[in-house]
């Protein structure tokens, strides 16, 4: 078939046209992609509105005459009469001698959506690119098998008490070192950043003698030449919106006044006021829609108090839990709550603690999302997929095409359709 002149400029004119209009596309299907990995990890761990997790932090290596090889996930699991919607374990990075014990985590044979909590010790600045990808890594090996991850990265960043606080510059470029890594090795692991509660923030003289020159500038959030209790507790750790998936804060009671040795009831709207200090969950949780971990929680009692057993174990614990994990009120207050984590420490629950807190969970339970069966599929028992995943592992993840991207691709489609009967077939 002969090629005309007129021919030959249609065919170039619709080439032209096609390259710009892939050109386009590839820099939508670009932003669509990264918009889409940036929330991905967020919305699919998410429990549904009105809904929240229950988690705990066991010790699992209590080593009390008696007390066997520690807690597990599936002894409170029976003792509670309830599938722990998530369950967490501590993981330093390097990952020197082993990773945490996923072996407790599949011996309950659910879904339950892992905790981890991630300490960059005992040198954070020399941490590697290698190091960081063995963690992300394991996280993807995790999500292939159905299961979730909120990895709570540096918590407390904010506080002297850690080998990376209170040096915000290092911190937030170490942060987003570890979430570019989980976007390509971890698409089902979400990144949780969690300061300390600003009750006494900055917890100790700060000058420009003590941080670097850059570090007091960020510190100095009211610039006013001194770090102290007007400055922001938060902001100047904060990584940025696109970095971060959850929110988190640990919530503790240890008694009325330092040195915490007193046993007695919690004082009422403690809870709220903790996650309340410098507007945090309104900034966070609301203004940046970020979903909130109560990452640690739990009430201190003395075993070993100089003024005995005050208003007793139970009385100190219920007082405690009474104002947020079983109370309706709390939990229509602060909806951005999506998980609460307890942290046990040397302790089995005694009998009537026990029973105490069943009775007062079975109000709430229904918020709470229970865990359910998950076969080696990535699905729950029966074929349906796991909350949360949409039956997806990793592998398979990979090939969902999210919706910004189907958009882009069904314009391109709809171009070429058009386009298509322009050019001439030989």
């Amino acid at each position: 078939m002969a090629v005309t002149g007129r021919d030959e400029a249609d065919f170039q004119t619709a080439r032209l046209a096609i390259a710009n209009i892939m050109l386009i596309n590839a820099l939508v299907l670009a932003a669509a992609a990264a918009l889409a990995t940036s929330v991905h990890a967020q919305s699919a761990i998410e429990p549904p509105a009105g809904r929240l997790y229950l988690s705990a932090w066991l010790d699992t290596t209590d080593s009390r005459p008696g007390a066997g090889d520690g807690d597990r996930p599936k002894l409170l699991n029976g003792r509670l009469g309830f599938e722990l919607g998530s369950v967490q374990y501590g993981q330093p990075i390097p990952i020197v001698d082993y990773p945490f014990p996923i072996e407790q985590v599949e011996a309950t044979g659910n879904n339950a959506v892992i905790v981890l909590s991630v300490n960059p010790e005992p040198s954070p600045w020399t941490i590697t690119d290698k190091d960081i990808s063995t963690l992300t890594e394991m996280c993807g090996r995790i999500n292939s098998q159905g299961r979730r991850i909120l990895l709570r990265f540096g918590p407390e960043m904010n506080g002297n008490w850690k080998a990376w606080g209170q040096q915000p510059t290092a911190f937030v470029a170490l942060w987003r070192r570890v979430h570019a890594a989980l976007r390509r090795d971890a698409p089902q692991t979400a990144l949780v950043w969690g300061p300390s509660s600003g009750n006494g923030y900055p917890y100790r003289t700060i000058t420009p003698t003590t941080v670097s020159a850059a570090d007091f500038a960020l510190l100095d959030t009211t610039k006013d030449g001194v770090v102290d209790a007007k400055d922001d507790p938060y902001s100047p750790y904060y990584p940025g919106d696109e970095f971060v998936d959850w929110i988190g804060m640990s919530v503790y009671y240890y008694g009325p006044t330092f040195p915490w040795q007193d046993n007695t009831i919690a004082p009422p709207g403690r809870v709220a006021q903790i996650i309340s200090i410098a507007n945090f969950y309104q900034t966070y949780a609301v203004t940046k829609n970020k979903p909130l971990m109560l990452s640690e929680s739990a009430s201190a009692f003395h075993i070993n108090s100089p003024t005995g057993p005050g208003v007793g174990e139970l009385a100190t614990k219920q007082s405690w839990w009474r104002q947020y994990i079983t109370n309706a009120t709390f939990l229509d207050a602060f909806p951005r709550i999506k998980l609460i984590s307890l942290f046990e420490f040397r302790k089995f629950e005694e009998t009537e603690i026990l029973n105490a807190f069943k009775q007062d969970f079975a109000a709430v339970k229904a918020r709470y999302v229970e865990a359910v069966p998950l076969a080696p599929s990535g699905t729950v028992a029966g074929g349906a997929p796991a909350p949360g995943t949409g039956g997806n592992t990793t592998k398979n993840a990979a090939h969902a095409v999210p919706a910004p991207v189907a958009v882009g691709l069904a314009a391109t489609a709809a171009v070429l359709a058009i386009l298509m009967p322009l050019i001439p077939l030989f």
